[in-house]
This record gives structure tokens, C-alpha cells and sequence, in this order.
């Protein structure tokens, strides 16, 4: 079982994690195996990772993200809220709301099209 601990302090978070990627961690981190990511790359990423995770709702939309939700709210007559083009999450909730209506919406429009 892997922990994260912090420090000096008394915490700990047990990291779930499945037995293969266990037994993978520990040989790149105990045997420096010859493996394609070394120890210290290996921490970056992760450090990388959970900040990202626990900074998820504060991370900027992507420009593709944008660029959908806007064909998106165009298409669909709709009004994009300020929120999605200021934060990744919000952006995630209107994409995964919406989405699925507009490729209902272009698929119908190709084939109104294709008759026609």
C-alpha cells in the first residue's frame, strides 16, 4: 500500500492504488529499473497531477474547449455562461449538458440536407 505523507506531521492518504500500477511504482522508485521515467520525473508529474486535480475548478477552459462551446451555444440558440469561460469545470458541465443535444442537432441538419 502506498501513502502520501506530509512531512513531520501526522497525515497520511493511503493512494488506492490497482496492484499492477503498485508493483510498477515500487520497482521504478525502489530498483530505478532502467525504466522510461526516472524518480524524480516520476514526482514532478505527480506533484503536477494533484495540483492540477485539487486546482480543477480554478484552471482556465481550453481554446478547443471554447471553440466547441461556442459552435455549441450558436447552434443550439444558447446563452454560454460567464462562469464556463472562466473555469475548466463549469466549462465541463455545459459541454457534457449540451453536447449531446448538438450532435442530435448537426446529425438532423446533415440529413435534412442529404434528402433534400
Amino acid at each position: 500500500m502506498f501513502r502520501l505523507v506530509y512531512g513531520d506531521f501526522d497525515f497520511s492518504l493511503v493512494l488506492p492504488f490497482e496492484a499492477h500500477v503498485e508493483e510498477r511504482l515500487y520497482r521504478i522508485i525502489s530498483l530505478a529499473d532502467g525504466a522510461e521515467i526516472d524518480p524524480p520525473e516520476l514526482a514532478r508529474r505527480a506533484a503536477d497531477m494533484i495540483a492540477a486535480s485539487l486546482d480543477a475548478h480554478l484552471i482556465p477552459p481550453t481554446v478547443p474547449q471554447i471553440k466547441y462551446a461556442l459552435a455549441i451555444a450558436q447552434e443550439l440558440a444558447l446563452e454560454l455562461p460567464a462562469n464556463a469561460l472562466r473555469y475548466r469545470e463549469s466549462m465541463r458541465v455545459f459541454l457534457s449538458t449540451h453536447a449531446p443535444t448538438f450532435r442530435e442537432s448537426k446529425a438532423y441538419r446533415r440529413s435534412q440536407r442529404s434528402e433534400g
